[in-house]
Formats: C-alpha cells, sequence, structure tokens
C-alpha cells in the first residue's frame, strides 16, 4: 500500500487554527504536485514514495526511469544484510536473479574483479559492496549500458548451468546450510559446509543426533583447516581436533577396512558404491535367469498395489486387467442353471433319485 499524505480529520478540523490549516493544505498540495510533476515516483518494494535521483534511469521506460524498485531496495536485493552488526554482504545468486528481474548486462568475471578489490581494499574509490561497484561500472560505460541480461557473461564452469534453475538450487543449498551452521559465515563458506555435511552423511551412516552434531563438527574443522592453510598458520592442532572427532564417529582410515566399510553402509549406498565403480559408472544390469524376480514381487505389486488401486478408481487398463485375472483364480462363483433344461439335474443332486425309483 502506497504511503501517501492524508488529509486530517473531521475531529482535527474542528481544532485547528485557520494559521495550520493553512499549512496543512501547503504541505498536502506540494505533495501531490510534486507527484504529478514525476518529481516523486513510488517504490513497490519499501512503499515508499522518493525523489527521482533515488532511482535509476532506464531506457526502455517511457519516462526514462527504472520502477522496479529505488536504489536502496535493488542494493537490498543483491546482498545479505545483517542488522545487528550493521554490515552488507555481497551475495552472488541474488545479484544475479535481480539483474535477471532487471534484465541488466552481468559480467561474471568483472564482479569477481570488484569482490578481490574490496577485500585488498584497493582502487580509487572502495564502496561498501562489489554489486555497488559493479553498478557504478556497468551503467557508466556505453560498452555495458547496451548491453541487456542476454548478454551477460558467466565463469567456464558454471556457463552451461547457471540461469535459473541452478541459482534455485544454490538458493536452496544456501538456505539449507544457514538452517544448518548459523549465520556466522558468509555465502562461500555455507555451500562449503553444507556440501562436505552431504559428502559425508552419504558416504557413512548418520543415524541420529549425535552423529549429525559430530559431522557438523567433522565440517567446521575442515573449513578451519583450510583457512588455516591459506593464511600460512600451523594446522597441528586443528589436525588433532578432526582426528579426535573422526575418531568419535568411528571412521578414521585405520580403523575400518574396506570390507568392514561396506558392513556399515545401506544398501542404497551399497548400491551407488557399486553403479560408481561398475565398468565405469554404469547402472546396475537387471538380473538374469532365475534371479529375476524370483519371488514374483514385481507382479504382486503390479496386482495388489496397481491393479487393485486401478480398480478403485474404475480405470481400465493393463493394470486392472492383470488383477481380475489373478484374483479369478481365487473367487468362487455361484453356479447358474437354465431352468429349462437344468432343473430335473438340479434337483437329482439336492434330492437324488430315489423317490422315482421308489413310485
Amino acid at each position: 500500500m502506497a504511503k501517501v499524505l492524508e488529509p486530517i480529520s473531521d475531529a482535527e478540523l474542528k481544532k485547528i487554527t485557520v494559521v495550520n490549516l493553512r499549512n496543512e493544505y501547503k504541505k498536502l498540495a506540494n505533495f501531490y504536485q510534486r507527484i504529478m510533476n514525476n518529481e516523486l515516483i513510488y517504490c513497490s518494494h519499501c512503499g515508499q514514495w522518493k525523489s527521482v535521483a533515488t532511482f535509476y534511469s532506464s531506457k526502455a521506460s517511457p519516462d526514462g526511469i527504472e520502477h522496479y524498485a529505488c536504489k536502496e531496495c535493488v542494493l537490498n536485493e543483491c546482498t545479505d544484510y545483517d542488522k545487528k552488526n550493521n554490515t552488507r554482504t555481497d551475495n552472488r545468486e541474488k545479484t544475479i536473479e535481480t539483474f535477471r528481474r532487471l534484465n541488466w548486462y552481468f559480467d561474471e568475471n568483472v564482479y569477481n574483479e570488484q569482490l578481490q578489490k574490496l577485500s585488498e581494499q584497493t582502487g580509487e574509490k572502495i564502496r561498501s559492496t562489489a554489486v555497488q561497484q559493479w553498478i557504478v561500472i556497468c551503467r557508466s560505460l556505453n560498452d555495458y549500458s547496451q548491453k541487456t541480461y542476454k548478454d551477460s557473461i558467466f565463469s567456464v564452469d558454471d556457463e552451461d548451468s547457471m540461469p535459473e534453475t541452478n541459482t534455485k538450487i544454490v538458493q536452496k543449498t544456501l538456505k539449507s546450510a544457514k538452517k544448518r551452521f548459523g549465520n556466522n559465515y558468509n555465502n562461500e563458506e555455507l555451500m562449503y559446509l553444507e556440501t562436505e555435511y552431504q559428502d559425508w552423511t552419504t558416504r557413512y551412516p548418520c543415524e541420529n543426533k549425535s552423529q549429525e552434531l559430530l559431522f557438523k563438527r567433522v565440517c567446521c574443522k575442515e573449513l578451519e583447516i583450510d583457512n588455516a592453510q591459506k593464511n600460512g598458520k600451523d594446522t597441528k592442532d586443528l589436525d588433532a581436533t578432526l582426528q579426535n572427532l573422526l575418531g568419535s564417529l568411528n571412521i578414521k582410515p585405520n580403523q575400518k577396512t574396506a570390507s568392514e566399510l561396506t558392513d556399515n553402509l545401506t544398501f542404497g549406498q551399497l548400491i551407488d558404491k557399486w553403479e560408481g565403480e561398475w565398468d565405469g559408472g554404469k547402472p546396475i544390469p537387471e538380473p538374469e535367469g532365475e534371479f529375476k524376480d524370483p519371488d514374483k514381487i514385481g507382479l504382486l505389486i503390479d496386482v495388489f498395489f496397481k491393479g487393485h488401486l486401478s480398480k478403485m478408481m474404475g480405470l481400465k487398463n493393463a493394470f486392472s486387467s492383470t488383477y481380475e485375472k489373478f484374483i479369478s483364480k481365487y473367487t468362487v462363483k455361484k453356479p447358474e442353471y437354465d431352468e429349462d433344461t437344468d432343473s430335473e439335474a438340479l434337483f437329482d443332486k439336492i434330492f437324488g433319485q430315489k423317490a422315482e425309483e421308489e413310485v
């Protein structure tokens, strides 16, 4: 709902003086006059009327104003804001999605350069986020300002999968990671932690909360070790802590042989392992001969689940036909007789022929 100046109420009107009434009228008239003169633009994101200077320009809009959102709201859409610490962090996925909606050109290589400059605090003028620097560059240089989102450039690794589907997957992963590991990590670290957690829990059994907690600690300790190595610090104590955590999970490399590790895997994990090792990663082939559904489990599923369900729903298909044929073997039918030809035979079966013989 747009926030606009409203006339004073009737109760207030009765109490107001002529001078104050004139001031209120001037204030209200000036507000609406600025709207009519296109000096104030409504932002649909924050619901505020703001001056033209707080919006980006647009060559696609009839009035030359980008009406998607004001500059502040665009920045909010592209970044993560921590109210507690009053800090703003770049979010690559949110930036790309916002640029797609705005139909703005995005160059990931230049964006990464701004992230690097921001981390190193280099450059003529450093802004608080990389996306702010990129927007200024993109909209000030003719080579960039003439392009749209379809002209965007992404890194080679993400070129095939980057657009909307991959963005949604990343956002879903980040959401899960924040729920699991909290908000004390940046997006890159959260992606690393969540990926490692999923890798650990799919390779080894994770059946209770205590194991979940230990695997989380393992992932966090891995991240600490990587960061320490990047900064040239000693990782001896961190390595020892990681080994203790692995020992608590009973998955130290020297504790398990290959056969013992296989014994602890679930059937689904074993199938994944076998398919990864068999003939270059092919799916397990269908069994042959006597090993092909010896207990007729597939047939029973077709009859008593799919067939029964089809029969209940009144569907006529292969499953309902199979169901009828299978059940007919166990169905007792009432015998039928023709009154003219079978009545005597029926009488004989019930009472026998003794009465006729006695007569």
